[in-house]
């Protein structure tokens, strides 16, 4: 069989398609390295409490999820790991959380590469004393968002768990509420106490607290950095700033989402979890199941528990996900959102796709139906993997039957973290799959974008224009 010519870029691209496939490299690469040291530190033996083991593939287990800022652990994190051991998780969460938010602008410093036109029209729109956009500049806001926000959820956390339980040890609240904040902004959804932020289910304040941290985490670098230099209150449109099509529709997505998920986790369990408790706690918990189930793992019930047509909304929401450039994974909600009004054009037969008075060129619409296409078939992969190495066993225990896998397979992928009860249950090969959805849900956008960021090889035939039936 002749194999496939070699693409001859034309010379002035050459260098950037050289950095680009280095990037490629970098990207997953670097998370592996940080993976397997992370292994290797949670096996070490006092990293365990006393009467503890942690194989292999369980060290790796937490190591993928806590990295690829997941959620999902095999283990009781309280029970099985000492300060050690949880300060490794700490750290593994950290460093993963900070590699996706800045990913991006740190490849484009390392490699010398200038960042996409989007992002340098929201800097320069936001930050126009920057007459030149500089990567550098970008990473250190970037890197100085995330102190902030952590500080201040670390401050908050630490005096609602003072003013709640002033016998306790300040080191302990402290740890406790720094954990927390880094875990709830890196979208992690790890925690260190054994039954997880169910302890705080019946003190609103806690679970509105790790609420905007999620959310913050959530919504994308430059949406931070575009909304910092945004002064609403001003009159004259020339001193008020701009907010690009990208920070709206990120914004828009995620109070459209949120308030949908929030009124189909109160419809749908009101006879079930949410039955017989105060409706504070009602709407407290309605809110909070909705912003878990887009970016981090975090519930106040058992997930186990909830209905069929909740889980069913929330894998919805898991597998659309965050902003571009933010802690969380799934699809992106731009991306649905390009999704949404490519199908509402065709339907009103409209020419182009247009929103908030702009109008989206065709070539975003293909890579959304491409990112799109290839998240759904991952999962359709991931879960058919589970159903034949699990043999339907822990999803008949939790009561879920397949739906249970699937809600897995998209919480894996979508870099969730919720979970049915599955995950303890998996077998080795389970446990494989898992992870590497998780990897895969992580990493594979990011390397997909810096793919697609390749100069466009354009060919000098073309085709005769052809009529095909569709539907």
């Amino acid at each position: 069989m002749q194999s496939q010519p070699n693409i001859h870029w034309p010379p002035a691209l050459a260098p950037i398609v050289r950095r680009t496939e280095l990037d490629l490299r970098l990207v997953p690469g670097g998370f592996l390295a940080l993976i397997l040291v992370g292994t290797l530190l949670l096996m070490l033996p006092w990293a365990h409490r006393p009467g503890q083991s942690v194989g292999v593939v369980d060290a790796a287990f937490v190591a993928v999820s806590a990295t690829c800022v997941t959620g999902l652990t095999t283990l009781n994190i309280a029970d099985t790991f000492t300060s050690f051991g949880q300060g490794v998780i700490l750290g593994l969460i950290q460093f993963g959380g900070l590699g996706i938010f800045t990913a991006s602008i740190s490849l484009a410093l390392l490699s010398g590469r200038k960042l996409s036109l989007a992002d340098e029209k929201i800097i320069h729109t936001t930050m126009g004393r920057l007459r030149k956009v500089r990567p550098l500049d970008v990473f250190v806001y970037g890197c100085v968002f995330i102190l902030l926000f952590e500080l201040a959820g670390t401050l908050a956390l630490f005096m609602l768990m003072e003013s709640d339980q002033p016998d306790v040890n300040v080191w302990a609240k402290l740890w406790e509420a720094a954990f927390h904040s880094v875990s709830a902004f890196c979208n992690a959804g790890l925690s260190i106490y054994p039954e997880g932020l169910a302890r705080w289910r019946n003190q609103p304040a806690v679970l509105g607290v790790v609420s905007a941290l999620v959310i913050s985490g959530g919504i994308g670098l430059m949406t931070l950095i575009n909304l910092r230099y945004y002064y609403f209150w001003r009159r004259d449109p020339r001193r008020r700033g701009y907010l690009a099509l990208q920070t709206r529709l990120a914004l828009l997505m995620a109070l459209i989402l949120l308030v949908a998920g929030m009124a189909a986790a109160f419809m749908f369990e009101l006879s079930h979890t949410l039955q017989n408790i105060p409706l504070v706690d009602k709407l407290s918990w309605s809110f909070f199941h909705s912003a878990m189930a887009r970016t981090a793992g975090f519930n106040v019930v058992d997930v186990g528990s909830m209905s069929q047509p909740t889980l069913l909304c929330a894998s919805l929401l898991m597998f659309i996900g965050g902003a571009p450039g933010s802690m969380a994974g799934g699809i992106k909600t731009t991306t649905f959102a390009v999704l949404v009004l490519a199908a509402w054009t065709a339907l009103r037969r409209r020419e182009h796709v247009q929103v908030l008075n702009r109008r989206i060129s065709p070539e975003l619409t293909n890579i959304a139906l491409l990112l799109g296409l290839l998240a759904a078939a991952v999962v359709i992969l991931g879960t058919g993997l589970l159903m034949f190495s699990e043999q339907g066993k822990p999803s008949a225990e939790t009561g879920q039957h397949w739906l249970g896998l699937v809600f897995e397979a998209i919480s894996a992928f979508g870099t969730v973290g919720l979970s049915t009860g599955v995950t303890s249950m998996l077998t080795p090969w389970g446990k494989l799959i898992i992870m590497a959805l998780m990897f895969t849900g992580r990493v594979g956008p990011l390397v997909m974008t810096l793919y697609l960021a390749r100069p466009r090889h354009r060919r000098h035939v073309q085709y005769p224009v052809e009529e095909i039936g569709l539907g």
